[in-house]
């Protein structure tokens, strides 16, 4: 039958996969092309090949938004005003040998994100780093800055007894707080669905000039490389190569703690179609299949 696989595992259990073209209803060419409606790149997409032809390693190897980037730079990289009301944030990833990373994000009446400054470089001392902090654009407004939280850790040893680089930092006089999830599924969801349907809309997330290490990095940011075998043994969760992500990793430990602290205009919806909906959509199947099989 159309659009029905079926075939025994080695285990011996039967496995039934339905193909969305077993509905009549979706396998005509007028109705493909409005399923297509919402999936950046169509049939070859990856959004497509992932949900529509359960091809789980749709994305590996590609880059995560360098195409967005280079489409509309003109609408993502930008300078924009900032007014004394607008909320302003910092979050740092700390490195000493490999690089460090500190930006300033401003949020404009619980919508739009922009990141408005980067101190951003190796070799440096905890002390050095956090003189740059405290020298920075609006360090005294900051309602707070975050940070991996791997750095509450106690693995620094000085006279004083084994420490945290988290109290190193407030040796210094900048005070942190935990990020809340260092998951890459969650911040690629915030960033995507922020930077959805450009053609047709503005940003919620820009990027000031001041911050050409964060442009570099997410102008690299790739997806790991899955195999199909690796995919049958593990069905990994996509994941983005650990490389040239130090300024990516302070932005998912700053959305991530602002979005848990209830922040963000909760109006705002995702679209159908954007990366955000199909991942929520995929949550929401999850949480029915707990309820229902736990």
């Amino acid at each position: 039958m159309q659009g029905i696989e079926t075939y025994n595992t080695k285990e011996s259990f039967r496995v039934v996969k339905v193909h969305y073209t077993a509905d009549p209803d979706k396998s005509t060419e007028q109705a493909i092309s409005e399923l297509l409606k919402g999936y950046p790149g169509g049939r070859t997409g990856p959004a497509w090949r992932k949900e529509m032809e359960i091809d789980f390693t749709a994305y590996s190897g590609q880059l995560l938004c360098y195409n967005i980037i280079q489409e509309y730079r003109h609408k993502i990289i930008m300078e924009r005003p900032i007014q004394a009301h607008f909320n302003k944030y910092g979050s740092l990833d700390w490195g000493r040998n490999n690089p460090a990373s500190f930006h300033t994000y401003i949020v404009e009446d619980k919508k739009h994100i922009h990141s408005g400054y980067e101190i951003y470089g190796n070799g440096m001392s905890v002390a050095d780093f956090a003189t740059l902090i405290k020298a920075s654009p609006f360090y005294k407004e900051l309602c707070w800055i975050s940070a991996d939280p791997s750095i509450w850790n106690k693995t620094q040893e000085t006279k004083q007894g084994i420490r945290s680089l988290a109290d190193l930092f407030q040796d210094e006089g900048i005070s942190l707080v935990r990020g809340k999830s260092r998951d890459d599924t969650y911040a690629i969801n915030e960033l995507l669905d922020r930077w959805y349907k450009l053609d047709e809309k503005e940003p919620r997330y820009t990027i000031s000039p001041r911050c050409p290490k964060q442009i570099w990095e997410l102008e690299r940011l790739r997806y790991k490389e899955l195999s199909t075998a690796m995919v049958d043994k593990a069905n990994p969760e996509e994941q983005l190569v650990d490389k040239d992500n130090h300024a990516w990793d302070d932005f998912k430990y700053f959305v991530s703690t602002w979005i848990s602290e209830g922040h963000m205009d909760t109006t705002i919806k995702s679209e159908k179609g954007s990366v955000a909906w199909e991942m929520e959509q995929e949550e929401m199947m999850a949480k029915d299949w707990k309820r229902k099989y736990n």
